[in-house]
């Protein structure tokens, strides 16, 4: 849903009830197998503790929990849509086709690239095994956790070398990148900062 809302057009064009009403009732549609299907939600909420359950927004935004019920209801319960893969969401959300490109493939970069350009939604897995798991929260990544993809740039570092940079986001908003180039980094010179935008 982060990576969907960048362009708040595409979350609108998923909601067939825009305004919250009296009767707590919204339409909500999604491409299921290639098919879009009008799911008819109320707005009564699972929640524990006082908040909701699942998902949470910020403020009183509605549209994160509406399209998480609406997306639970279709596959059957909130259990059922606990993991999963961007991809299959992605394309369900959107109706588009998508595509996977796997880390070892030597056209991995030129590929997000052109997608960026064609202003595509992206997202980025960290796996996990057990070796990799503690090397991954060392550097700010979680392990078995989807990413947006919100960017590629390339940018001159201190020594006059090109290096190429994804730009990530945590939909949970824990968890920073500290390795190089990360927020804190020195990698970061006013120049790399003003060719990265």
């Amino acid at each position: 849903l982060s990576v969907l809302a960048e362009k708040p057009a595409r979350i609108r064009k998923l909601f067939l009830t825009e305004k919250q009403n009296q009767l707590g009732v919204y339409g909500v549609k999604v491409c299921k197998n290639g098919e879009w299907k009008e799911v008819v939600l109320d707005d009564f909420i699972p929640c524990w503790r006082g908040e909701p359950a699942f998902s949470k927004a910020h403020g009183n935004e509605l549209w994160v929990i509406l399209l998480e019920k609406a997306w639970a209801k279709l596959h059957g319960s909130y259990e059922r849509i606990e993991a999963g893969f961007a991809e299959n969401v992605l394309r369900d959300l959107t109706g588009a086709p998508t595509e996977v490109i796997e880390t070892s493939d030597e056209t991995l970069w030129d590929q997000c690239c052109r997608a960026d350009k064609k202003n595509w939604i992206m997202a980025a897995s960290a796996g996990s095994t057990s070796a990799s798991v503690e090397a991954l929260e060392k550097l700010g990544l979680i392990g078995n956790h989807s990413y947006g993809l919100l960017g590629t740039v390339e940018v001159t570092d201190c020594d006059g070398q090109r290096v190429k940079l994804f730009q990530l986001r945590n939909p949970w908003g824990d968890f920073e990148w500290n390795g190089d180039w990360g927020d804190d980094s020195e990698c970061w010179t006013p120049e790399a900062k003003r060719q990265a935008g």
